[in-house]
């Protein structure tokens, strides 16, 4: 075994020297090109996962040497995307704001559309929707006179999904409308034009989905007919996959159960002959899974959402609206008694939700992925990479891709062993509560039988007030309690620290969590609160107080803990 490792690990001691090397000969080769090649070399790898800090270092610094604003603005545009990435969010808003305070000082109008953009993109994934939506309208402004029309009502509709997204409904829906007619006029205008039926193709089926997460079913189905009719004329498959499969949604989410089956396997008899289409596969056979789930049809469930699962894993797919299927997948095993198999299952769930949301954002395809710097004034050809950095940069990935499976291998068997001993301490957790329901049960109240008089009678007071739950009123504190129980705060705090073995706070924040463990498992209701409200609910002023007095006496956190109550 030893000399099988062997390799890996001097590959794994190796790897920063080598990375190292070529590093810095590719960064040698990049401090040579033009300034137009850099920005070309700098567009093309952007999103890549290769570190271009350096790069975008040497980008700026020429172009501030040759002192031309529009690359110097780019760089700081770039700057953004790389900080947006690493979610940096303080460096990515500092540096697309000097890449608008440059192309607004020297009037480069062209630049500022994506400028715009960028700023509204990096709110966008921060959640911050109404900013967002600032920026979006700005570049829509810049867009007016710079752009065709097929442009204008793309950033259009990315306004109307912001829009959407801020709980602005009617709004969304409105400017929608808007879009759909200025589509139909077009067409009107152009009957040959695919281009044209595609893109509209691709809005009602975005539209429709969006009125049946609304609850506008009929509106949803409507206009997925519609898009199925000009489909007719344009043989977009995908659109078509999409449209048909879209209806089965409508159903599946109304309950009518048979006739989303027959549409769902209607759309999965598409031919799916690209990359792309085979993405709209996972999602019918959710639906279906679930169509005969709800019909009681657990073995043909069950095989349906096995399918979807092997579809997620084989093409690594992170996105959300695919975590259901192993919820789903979870309850049909329970369904047929496969309680082991079924618990495993629901902590691949639970992994999923752990994700980071940033990283899983299911946008739609906006005009910015060919709009975004498209009006530069230095319009750039792609150039061709020397032989010798192409193969630098294969090693490069080699190596790097190489490190980075050994360390997630090594952080999945550290999270898979981290999810384990956070549902044995729960269970643990419910049978410590049942044992204390039962011996609470039995017990006799005695009082406390002390040779101190003063203290027997402040300690029996106290069980007195606990017994109302007094420490889940706000108001009260050690002064306030001292008061109730006939003596002063120095006192009592003294005697709680003596005979009850804890601080003042401590004995507060212990009863009020040993209170909500009890109250959550009885108490499907108070489940649904947020956990600020059930942090109020119970006398913590913040959530973050609750969070941290929860998790030191019970190691798990709330959500973790009322994610499984849900679940015995």
């Amino acid at each position: 075994m030893k000399i099988r490792l062997l390799p890996f690990v001097m590959l794994f001691l190796l790897t920063p020297i080598l990375m190292l090397g070529t590093n810095q000969d590719s960064l040698a080769i990049f401090k040579e090109k033009s300034l137009l090649d850099q920005h070309n070399y700098l567009k093309e790898h952007v999103n890549s996962s290769q570190n271009i800090e350096p790069y975008i270092g040497v980008f700026l610094e020429k172009a501030t040497t040759a002192k031309d604003t529009t690359f110097i603005a780019t760089s700081y545009y770039f700057k953004n995307k790389v900080y947006r990435n690493s979610k940096i969010y303080t460096k990515a808003h500092a540096a697309i704001d000097n890449a608008i305070a440059l192309a607004e000082s020297s009037k480069k109008d062209s630049l500022l559309g994506s400028f715009f953009y960028a700023k509204g993109a990096t709110f966008y994934i921060q959640s911050n929707y109404s900013k967002a939506l600032d920026y979006y309208l700005k570049a829509n402004e810049m867009m007016r006179t710079t752009n065709a029309i097929e442009n204008q009502l793309s950033l259009q509709f990315d306004i109307a999904t912001i829009k959407l997204k801020a709980r602005k409904t009617e709004e969304a829906f409105a400017d929608c409308k808007k879009i759909i007619h200025a589509y139909d006029s077009l067409v009107a205008l152009k009957p040959d034009s695919r281009f044209l039926k595609v893109r509209l193709i691709k809005m009602l089926n975005s539209i429709a989905d969006w009125h049946t997460k609304e609850g506008l079913y009929a509106k949803a189905i409507e206009l997925y007919t519609k898009s199925l009719f000009i489909n007719e004329t344009t043989d977009y498959s995908f659109g078509k996959c999409a449209a048909i499969g879209g209806i089965g949604n409508v159903y599946t989410t109304q309950k009518k159960y048979a006739l989303a089956i027959e549409k769902l396997d209607e759309a999965l008899k598409i031919p799916k002959t690209d990359a792309k289409l085979k993405l709209i596969t996972p999602y019918l056979l959710l639906d279906k899974g679930k169509c005969l789930f709800g019909l009681g049809q657990y073995e043909d469930a069950l095989q349906s959402f096995e399918e979807t699962v092997d579809i997620i894993q084989a093409k690594d797919l992170k996105f959300i609206g695919l975590d259901e299927t192993y919820q789903f997948l979870a309850k049909t095993h329970v369904q047929l008694g496969n309680h082991e198999t079924a618990n495993d299952v629901y902590n691949q769930f639970i992994e999923r939700t752990n994700l980071s949301t940033a990283k899983r954002f299911e946008l739609y395809e906006t005009i910015f992925e060919g709009y975004d710097l498209k009006n530069i004034e230095h319009q750039v050809t792609k150039a061709k990479e020397e032989s010798s950095l192409f193969k630098t940069y294969f090693i490069q990935t080699l190596i790097a891709t190489l490190l980075l499976a050994f360390v997630a291998l090594i952080l999945f068997v550290r999270y898979r062993k981290s999810q384990k001993q956070q549902l044995e301490k729960f269970h643990r957790l419910i049978e410590d509560l049942k044992t204390k329901e039962v011996e609470d049960s039995e017990t006799i109240a005695t009082g406390y039988v002390l040779s101190d008089e003063k203290a027997t009678k402040i300690l029996n007071d106290l069980a007195t007030l606990e017994a109302k739950l007094f420490f889940l009123d706000k108001k009260y504190n050690l002064t306030t309690l001292a008061k109730k129980c006939g003596t002063n705060s120095s006192y009592l705090s003294k005697v709680i620290n003596q005979y009850k073995e804890k601080s003042f706070s401590e004995y507060i924040s212990d009863m009020r969590i040993n209170y909500v463990l009890n109250a959550l498992k009885n108490d499907k209701k108070l489940r649904s609160y947020t956990i600020q409200s059930i942090a109020e609910e119970i006398g913590f002023k913040k959530s973050e107080s609750f969070s941290k007095a929860f998790k030191k006496r019970t190691g798990l956190n709330p959500s973790y803990y009322i994610k499984n109550l849900d679940n015995l």
